[in-house]
């Protein structure tokens, strides 16, 4: 009986590293540039950069560098940006998917973009590839997860 609690304590104790070391995996940020998808298209030019995403025919940026206003030279990117917009006079679809320097707030309603008034969304990213498609898990998703999988592996 002796030998199966040192057993189940040790067991318990490596499910516990595990799940500290998915969770350490799962929250570390790494520094550095962002990697983005960048493509744009009007009215289709460009069919995969238009929504369903195709990103396996588009082009991947990684350690994206961009231009800072007043600054000379480029400097690492901190966010992914997806702008899907309507040309409120021609009616012209307009997708943009690129790497930025600051937050534009995820924002959807009217905007102007090259002295045209859009109606669309501006959406902001801050993790590697994010401006592909629609998230559907979140880190915490992930760890949840993750750590259901190990203990249904550890239970066996």
């Amino acid at each position: 009986m002796q030998c199966w609690r040192a057993f189940a304590r040790q067991r318990m104790l490596w499910t516990a590293a595990l799940v500290a070391i998915c969770f350490f995996s799962l929250s570390v940020t790494p520094t550095g540039a962002i990697n983005c998808f960048t493509c744009s298209s009007v009215n289709g030019s460009d069919k995969n950069c238009m929504d369903p995403f195709n990103p396996g025919m588009s082009t991947y940026k990684e350690k994206c560098m961009v231009p800072k206003q007043g600054h000379v030279g480029v400097f690492p990117a901190n966010f992914c940006i997806k702008i899907r917009g309507i040309n409120i006079e021609t009616s012209s679809v307009m997708y943009i998917r690129a790497c930025a320097m600051k937050t534009m707030d995820s924002q959807c309603g009217n905007f102007k973009y090259q002295d045209q008034t859009m109606t669309g969304c501006i959406l902001t990213c801050d993790y590697d590839g994010c401006n592909s498609a629609p998230r559907t898990l979140t880190g915490t998703a992930n760890l949840a997860v993750a750590a259901a999988t190990l203990a249904f592996v550890l239970r066996r």
